[in-house]
């Protein structure tokens, strides 16, 4: 009868400061004043160095932008992209999150509501309410503990070789783990030693908080609080029914308690002198991400008169020329190393690690030590100050450079190589897994834009492609004359003699003059035919896009090459432009409107493969003849990651009888690895120790396919070459989606 009245006459309760002195609540605003105000000082130190760069607008469509922010990172959508580690990250992230709120109410009750509303009507922790509370926060903490303990399994025994270590990175694990074991254990402790005193004067009967049926809802510290109260660190009932309280137990109580509070302030205070200040950075960085189509390089402003002046300014050759927002990648990187991952040139075995390339500009802004991916460490003096640090320390070899961090020169001083700037295709694979939303290919083209434009240091194959098109109109250097020797034959009209048409064909460089890829031109245009579409070519007046020119680096070549296609297709008549290269494709839509281009205006541009899957649906072309093969697709760049076309080609394939559709593996789509092809690298002779190209080719064939089927003649090219490389020519076929669609509608694709 005893315990029921107990139960009865007890509503569940938290009283927040149990076993504490009163001393402990002004200690306890004394330490979060100081961290709180270390924090905070330190976050508007970052900010101020973010705003040495310069000025870059990136406010437009902001509530959008909030909306967008919220749903990245709550739902943490690119954090799982990569799904092990994703999974872990949610467990912190989530666990995390309900303490901090469990916290919160905590404060709010403390400091708020009772103050202000009184001891009894001011208590938020209490009744139902608060039995979810325990239920909520005893699962979450162990949520939490468990991404926290799978973090530090992986991060110092698996050792994946993306990450690497610091010594903050064990001090934020570290204390993250102390702060919710030691939670748990001082929750233990409070439910085997609490007690409550109930009713007043004679009626006052003291209950025991363990005996209470709602302190059950605590479903870990319950039975931790049970093996306590075995073990005599818990309070007893004696016979007589007087209470005996465990001293020892109270004293490790508030030692618990009070460690507990000054490491949480600890961590608070130092969080943004450690990789957890992506908390704060990260959705600040996805808040301010570029909201222009993916596929939009920046122009330079100011370009023309920036060349005129003795020493211009143009691209990246310091800190300084960075903008605010790019400062900002710097901070919100968490060097999760995904990007590093996914990237094809770090794949090749070249010097090019995108998470390595980001860190070392972290590094520099806050002053250094630089730290390099082979474990080199950068240190900048003033010039003619004293060397203060040896060459080597503890077997680690030590670079000492004069300057100062904002104006020291990079790529002369070998912050960044050659190989490192060169070695990247632009693929985006770096930027579409990277859960901070970096923006590493604009970097790497904006160090480019220097070398090439100011510095003059470029590989000998950019020379060679950039005069080609400045000379002859495409990168291989050949005659205008000879761009339409391809379509010998098959009488396709130009513009030039029909005015007007439906379909504006872009042909582009590769198809025009490389062998392989005339084929698919040829094929393209025998579909088309065949379909009865109204079509023309530019002929003699088309010329390169100007893709490559700004891929490497060469702005100006690339808008006088920008701006010479758009004044010739304004003088013509066409409601959609197609073209079988993707880079073409990307320019023309994503690009030229910055020159004036009237994309999405006056006329629509369109993938080949988007415009036979809608021949196809429309029963313009109908696949009847069966094509007996396993295929598999390759999914290229700037259509792929950079346009979201993944559907389109897969639904032609699978619309042609006999044809077997199969992946490669989880390289596909978005993750795809890149032919090894773009950013000019289709002219380079490669910069690691096995080509791009031939390790894509080896991902294509997990599925022992008989043909990899394609979207773009820069990845023909390539994979011509890695087949060729690899003795596969013979045995491995390699044929562009309207080659494959030509074979089924009735014809086989004729030769050049």
């Amino acid at each position: 009868m005893h315990e029921i009245l107990f139960n009865s006459q007890v509503i569940a309760v938290r009283e927040i400061y149990w076993n504490l002195p009163h001393a402990v609540e002004y200690v306890l605003y004394l330490f979060a004043i100081a961290s709180i105000g270390t924090m905070f000082y330190k976050m508007y130190q970052d900010i101020l160095l973010w705003r040495r760069g310069h000025a870059t607008v990136r406010s437009t469509n902001f509530a959008s932008r909030l909306w967008l922010t919220t749903t990245e990172v709550f739902g943490q959508k690119r954090v799982l992209r990569d799904r092990t580690p994703g999974i872990m990250h949610t467990f912190i992230f989530y666990g995390f999150l309900a303490l901090f709120i469990g916290t919160d109410i905590i404060a709010a009750e403390a400091d708020f509501t009772i103050p202000i509303a009184g001891e009894e009507q001011g208590k938020i922790l209490t009744g139902g309410f608060y039995q979810y509370y325990e239920l909520i926060l005893d699962v979450m903490g162990m949520v939490f503990l468990a991404g926290l303990l799978w973090a530090l399994w992986r991060r110092y025994k698996t050792k994946p070789t993306r990450l690497d270590n610091r010594r903050t990175d064990a001090w934020v694990l570290w204390s993250m783990i102390f702060i919710v074991v030691g939670g748990y254990f001082i929750e233990i402790l409070r439910l085997a030693n609490q007690t409550m005193t109930v009713g007043e004067g004679a009626d006052a009967v003291t209950a025991i908080v363990y005996e209470q049926g709602w302190a059950k809802w605590a479903i870990f510290g319950y039975p931790g609080a049970s093996v306590a109260r075995a073990i005599g660190l818990g309070v007893e009932r004696a016979t007589d029914g007087t209470i005996v309280h465990s001293q020892v137990a109270l004293w490790i109580h508030r030692v618990l308690w009070l460690s507990h509070m000054a490491v949480v302030f600890a961590f608070v205070g130092s969080i943004p002198f450690t990789k957890f200040r992506h908390i704060f950075y990260t959705p600040l960085n996805t808040l301010f991400r570029d909201r222009d189509p993916k596929g939009a390089l920046d122009r330079i402003p100011n370009m023309e008169e920036e060349l005129e002046k003795d020493e211009p300014k143009l691209g990246i050759t310091t800190l300084s020329d960075f903008s605010w927002k790019r400062r900002m990648d710097f901070d919100a990187c968490m060097r999760c190393g995904r990007c590093q991952d996914n990237c094809p040139a770090f794949a090749s075995g070249s010097e090019l690690s995108p998470k390595w390339l980001i860190t070392k500009m972290s590094d520099l802004m806050h002053g250094g030590p630089v730290m390099k991916r082979d474990g080199t460490v950068v240190m900048v003096q003033p010039a003619g100050a004293t060397a203060t640090a040896p060459t080597t320390s503890n077997g680690v070899k030590i670079e000492l450079l004069e300057g100062t961090p904002e104006t020291l020169p990079l790529y002369e001083h070998g912050i960044v190589t050659e190989n490192e700037l060169w070695a990247c295709t632009t693929c985006r694979a770096c930027m579409t897994e990277c859960p901070a939303t970096i923006e590493h290919v604009d970097d790497i083209i904006d160090f480019r834009r220097n070398l090439t434009m100011v510095m003059g240091e470029i590989p000998s194959g950019v020379k060679t492609v950039l005069q080609g098109i400045e000379r002859n109109g495409n990168p291989w250097k050949l005659p205008q004359r000879q761009r339409t020797a391809w379509a010998d034959g098959l009488e396709v009209p130009t513009l030039a003699e029909k005015e007007e048409a439906e379909v504006l064909y872009w042909v582009g460089c590769a198809p025009s003059y490389d062998d392989r890829s005339k084929k698919t031109a040829r094929a393209m245009v025998q579909l088309m035919q065949k379909a009865g579409v109204d079509f023309a070519i530019l002929g003699d007046e088309e010329t390169c896009t100007g893709d490559p020119a700004r891929r490497m680096g060469e702005e100006l070549l690339y808008e006088q090459q920008a701006n010479t296609n758009i004044e010739t297709m304004g003088q013509y008549k066409f409601k959609k432009i197609v073209t079988t290269c993707a880079h073409c494709y990307n320019t023309v839509k994503n690009e030229y409107p910055q020159f004036g281009g009237k994309a999405g205006v006056d006329y629509e541009v369109v993938h080949h493969t988007e415009f036979l899957n809608d021949l196809v649906e429309a029963g313009k072309l109908n696949p009847t003849v069966p094509v007996n093969e396993k295929v598999v697709y390759h999914d290229p760049c700037y259509i792929g990651r950079y346009n979201d076309i993944y559907e389109e080609p897969r639904n032609v394939l699978n619309s042609i009888p006999g044809l077997e559709l199969v992946e490669a593996g989880p390289r596909n789509r978005e993750k795809a690895m890149c032919c090894g092809g773009g950013g000019g690298n289709a002219w380079l002779e490669g910069f690691g120790d096995k080509h791009v190209n031939v390790i894509r080719l080896e991902q294509l064939q997990t599925e022992k396919p008989d043909t990899v089927a394609m979207g773009c003649p820069f990845c023909m090219v390539m994979f011509e070459d890695a087949a060729k490389n690899t003795n596969q020519s013979e045995t491995l076929g390699r044929k562009d989606v309207a080659e494959i669609l030509l074979q089924s509608v009735g014809e086989q694709p004729p030769a050049a």
